[in-house]
């Protein structure tokens, strides 16, 4: 069995999970979820812990359909720099475009894209790595998304033809009120139908694009594919220092394997569990420290108990410690080149 694993941004699941708070009053900590993983909005959160999240929303809120309620009110601009960049082109169509091919850089392991059916234009979502009800909840953020986007361009309130969405069968009225055209369950992914004629009909002046200062080149880049193993086990591992100093009994349960098994398989391609912790936290070290954080705070969001131990293993690694390396590096700087 292969090492599969797709992840989302945490920049698509804070605005659902900030709506949850303010809705039902749950907020992230009585999820489990770490503050510091919200607070960097580019984090890759692996698919099988956005699915237990949804779930464990819809049994707290009992809501089945929460996520109405949670991104109600919403704007894309929300989003930030990628949210106005989606809707600072001139027409819909351009702007559906936009949605479909940064998806990958936002959520791995789906396919998002648009076809034409006679005078039938159907946007298409599919996250096979979302199961159950786990689906229907990632599908309907995908739908409310696409409401958003709508509602920026004049001539676009046709009302939708039809609305198809994956999963367990839950209160169709309702769905159907919420996006005013019929709604289909149990699909095998979502497509929001639309007239044809919307793609020419709704456009405006094109906007300013919006400034990227709040986007580093890293962050786009660093989402894996699902089938690189290599990169997406780096990324899982990078992931679970926010609840402490990675083990390998966290990462082995988001692949459903035990330790054992685990180990075997990272022994066939000639890895170390330790050895890629130790890459993975000072990559990410290194990094925390050229962004001006203090070392005691790089220590404590690496999972390390105190910042003594984490100086220790960074010379270790790196051959001098944290500060001597800033140092280095600030010589570096005044050097001519």
């Amino acid at each position: 069995m292969a090492m599969e694993m797709a992840f989302t941004r945490t920049l698509l699941v804070k605005p659902v999970l900030e709506g949850v708070e303010r809705s039902f009053g749950l907020t992230p900590q009585a999820l489990g979820i770490p503050a510091r993983l919200l607070a960097e909005p580019m984090s890759c959160v692996p698919m099988p812990d956005q699915g237990q999240w949804y779930q464990a929303i819809e049994a707290l809120s009992g809501d089945p359909l929460f996520m109405l309620r949670a991104l109600e009110g919403q704007v894309i601009e929300s989003l930030g720099p990628v949210g106005k960049w989606f809707v600072s082109a001139p027409d819909l169509a351009t702007t559906l475009r936009r949605v479909n091919y940064s998806s990958s850089a936002l959520q791995s392991g789906l396919s998002a894209y648009g076809a034409q059916s006679g005078k039938i234009f159907k946007w298409c979502f599919d996250n096979p790595y979302a199961k159950g009800d786990a689906k229907f909840h990632d599908g309907c953020r995908k739908a409310i998304l696409v409401k958003q986007v709508l509602s920026r361009y004049p001539g676009s309130e046709t009302p939708w033809l039809r609305l198809r969405l994956p999963g367990p069968s839950r209160n169709p009225e309702r769905l159907s009120a919420y996006f005013g055209c019929e709604v289909e369950l149990g699909a095998r992914q979502t497509e929001v139908w639309l007239p044809m004629a919307l793609m020419a009909r709704s456009r405006r002046a094109a906007l300013a694009p919006p400034s990227t200062q709040g986007l580093v080149l890293d962050d786009l880049l660093n989402m894996p594919g699902h089938t690189d193993i290599a990169k997406s086990f780096y990324e899982l591992v990078n992931y679970s220092r926010h609840y402490g100093y990675p083990t390998i009994g966290f990462v082995a349960k988001r692949y459903g394997l035990s330790e054992q098994q685990l180990q075997r398989r990272l022994h066939r391609f000639g890895w170390n569990f330790t050895s890629v912790v130790n890459y993975v936290l000072f990559n990410q070290a290194v990094r925390y420290l050229l962004e001006g954080l203090s070392v005691s705070d790089t220590a404590r969001y690496l999972g390390y108990r105190n910042p003594q131990s984490f100086s220790k293993a960074f010379a270790r690694q790196r051959g001098v410690t944290p500060n001597q390396y800033l140092e280095q590096l600030a010589q570096a700087q005044k050097s001519p080149p």
